[in-house]
C-alpha cells in the first residue's frame, strides 16, 4: 500500500527545490543591486565543488539503495525456496504426522504473507511473532516425526526447517536495513543547498529562466524520489517488490 508521505514527497520536494532556486536568485539580485557582483567572480569553483558533491551523494545513495533492493529480492527468493524444499521433504516424516506438519506449514506461509502485507511496523512484528511460534511447533513435530533410527530422514527434514528459519531471519534484517536517517537528511540538505546555488548561477537581471528551473527541479526530484522508492519499495508508488512478494503467494497455492 502506498504511503501518504511517499505520495506527497515528489510535489513537496519539487516545490521546495524551486523555492531554493528563487532564494539563490534573490541573493544574487541583491548582490547585483549593491554592486558587489565583482566580489562574486571567484565563487564559481566553490559552487562547482558543492554541485559535484551533490552529484556524488546522489550517485552513492542511488547505488546503495539499488543494491539493497536486489538483496531484498534475493532474501525473498531464498525464503520461498527454503519453504518449498521443506514442504517436499515432509514426505520423509511418519505418515501419521504428515497432515499436522502440512497444516502448520500452511499457517506459517500465511503468517509470512501477512507480515509482508502488514500496514505498519506493529502489525509486521506481530506476524513475525506468530510465524516464529509456528516455526517452533514445526521443529518440535519434525523431530518427533523422524525417529533417531532414521538419521538421514531426520537430517533432510530438520535441515530444511532450519533453512526456513534462516531465510526468515535474513528477510527481517533486510526489511529493517535502510540508509540511516542522518544520511537521508544529508542527501536532502545537499540537494536543497545545491538548488540554491543553481539559482544563483541561473541569475539574469529581469529573467528567472523558468524553463531551466523546471527541468532541473524535475530531474532532481525524480532522482531523489527514485532513491527513496528503492529504500522503501513497498511504500513507493511503483511497489518494486511486488513481483518478489508474489513468490510466497504463488507458493501458497500448491500447498493447500
Amino acid at each position: 500500500m502506498t504511503d501518504t508521505l511517499m505520495v506527497t514527497l515528489a510535489p513537496l520536494l519539487f516545490l521546495t527545490v524551486l523555492m531554493m532556486m528563487e532564494i539563490g536568485h534573490r541573493y544574487r539580485l541583491a548582490s547585483h543591486l549593491t554592486n558587489d557582483s565583482d566580489s562574486d567572480a571567484g565563487v564559481g569553483p566553490a559552487i562547482g565543488t558543492v554541485l559535484a558533491l551533490m552529484g556524488l551523494v546522489l550517485a552513492f545513495s542511488f547505488s546503495s539503495a539499488a543494491g539493497r533492493l536486489d538483496a531484498s529480492r534475493k532474501t525473498i527468493l531464498d525464503e520461498a525456496n527454503a519453504i518449498e524444499t521443506a514442504w517436499f521433504r515432509i514426505d520423509v516424516a511418519n505418515k501419521e504426522s504428515q497432515p499436522s506438519l502440512r497444516g502448520l506449514f500452511r499457517q506459517y506461509v500465511d503468517a509470512r504473507i501477512r507480515a509482508y502485507d502488514a500496514a505498519g511496523i506493529a502489525d509486521y512484528r506481530q506476524q513475525l511473532e506468530i510465524s516464529y511460534g509456528i516455526l517452533k511447533q514445526i521443529w518440535v513435530l519434525a523431530v518427533e516425526a523422524t525417529p533417531a533410527s532414521q538419521p538421514e530422514d531426520r537430517a533432510l527434514l530438520l535441515s530444511a526447517v532450519n533453512a526456513m528459519g534462516d531465510g526468515a531471519s535474513a528477510r527481517t534484517i533486510s526489511v529493517s536495513t535502510h540508509l540511516p536517517p542522518a544520511i537521508l537528511a544529508f542527501l536532502f540538505g545537499t540537494v536543497l543547498i545545491g538548488s540554491m546555488l543553481i539559482g544563483t548561477m541561473l541569475f539574469c537581471a529581469g529573467s528567472r529562466h523558468w524553463f531551466y528551473r523546471l527541468v532541473i527541479a524535475a530531474v532532481l526530484t525524480s532522482v531523489v524520489y527514485a532513491i527513496v522508492d528503492l529504500e522503501y519499495p513497498r511504500l513507493g508508488f511503483f511497489n518494486l517488490l511486488k513481483d518478489a512478494d508474489s513468490l510466497l503467494v504463488n507458493l501458497r497455492s500448491p500447498i493447500r
